[in-house]
């Protein structure tokens, strides 16, 4: 059965005109009706079983945050899938974030920040944030390790492949450093976050790998926009700061620059093109 007939099974009452059907995600099927509401369908166990979680987590923390998240108001009565109304916005990749006045960014950069602050001190005992797992750094950590054996000496350089030793050495060591440990979204990128023109508003989604780690990695990936956009941002941030936060964060966004080399040969979801532009980025530095 397909997802349209999942969908028609488990609301009969649901009617659309159209449907967009997205893959590009590592974990999830989207559909997206009448570009209206959001359906999500996991696709590993892992995650079908965390989906209740994840709307319980939400439905608390969105009275707590300033910014948009997903509010589930459909879910199947298996729970297998569920669904929200769609968040409005363009896709914040980098080159929206340039089109932007100052006063937008400015907004955009106080909401990204006030975001971060608010998760990041969200209060967890007697709450659904109790559900929310500890990171799974260290076991992505030995699935890169293992699948950078394999496959990258064919396709690097003796020096790049010394240089994903470094990253990977740097990594074990905040795995084994005493760090702070805070709710964190784990995967605040472009994809993930969405940029209303015309309300102002910013727009963050997919919060399946919500888990309780370092801080910092909620500042990594945020260097897709550059190292100004991070300290801006961090500058803003009101929640756990200490000295070597935005180190750390860099030493996860190199990480990510080797986990998408092996993405790409493990699973397929990261192109060539992409995954080598990231390393690439990321050895050129901050």
């Amino acid at each position: 059965m397909d997802e349209l007939e999942r969908i028609a099974a488990a609301f009969p009452g649901l009617t659309w005109s159209s449907a967009r059907r997205i893959t590009e995600g590592w974990d999830h099927v989207v559909v997206v009706l009448d570009e209206a509401l959001v359906l999500r369908f996991p696709q590993e166990a892992p995650y079908a079983q965390a989906l209740g979680r994840e709307i319980a987590v939400l439905d608390h923390l969105a009275p707590r945050l300033p910014v948009r998240i997903p509010r589930y108001d459909r879910v199947a009565p298996d729970g297998s899938f569920a669904g929200y109304p769609l968040l409005p916005g363009r896709t914040l990749q980098p080159e929206v974030l340039a089109s932007l006045d100052g006063t937008a960014r400015d907004a955009l950069v106080d909401q990204l920040a006030g975001f971060l602050s608010a998760l990041h001190t969200a209060p967890v005992p007697g709450t659904p944030l109790e559900q929310v797992p500890a990171s799974f750094l260290a076991e992505d950590q030995d699935d890169v390790r293992s699948a950078a054996a394999v496959h990258l000496p064919a396709v690097l350089t003796p020096a790049e492949l010394d240089e994903v030793e470094r990253i990977l050495t740097d990594v074990d060591a905040l795995l084994a450093a005493d760090l702070p440990e805070v709710v964190v979204h784990n995967d605040v990128y472009s994809r993930h976050l969405l940029w209303d023109d015309d309300d102002a508003r910013l727009g963050v989604i997919d919060f399946s790998d919500m888990c309780v780690g370092d801080p910092a990695v909620d500042f990594a990936e945020l260097h897709e926009y550059g190292e100004d956009f991070v300290r801006a941002v961090h500058e803003r941030y009101t929640g756990p700061r200490d000295p070597g936060l935005l180190d750390r964060a860099w030493t996860y966004q190199r990480w990510i620059g080797v986990y998408m080399l092996t993405d790409h040969f493990d699973v397929g979801k990261t192109t060539w093109e992409v995954a080598r532009e990231t390393f690439d980025r990321v050895r050129r530095g901050r």
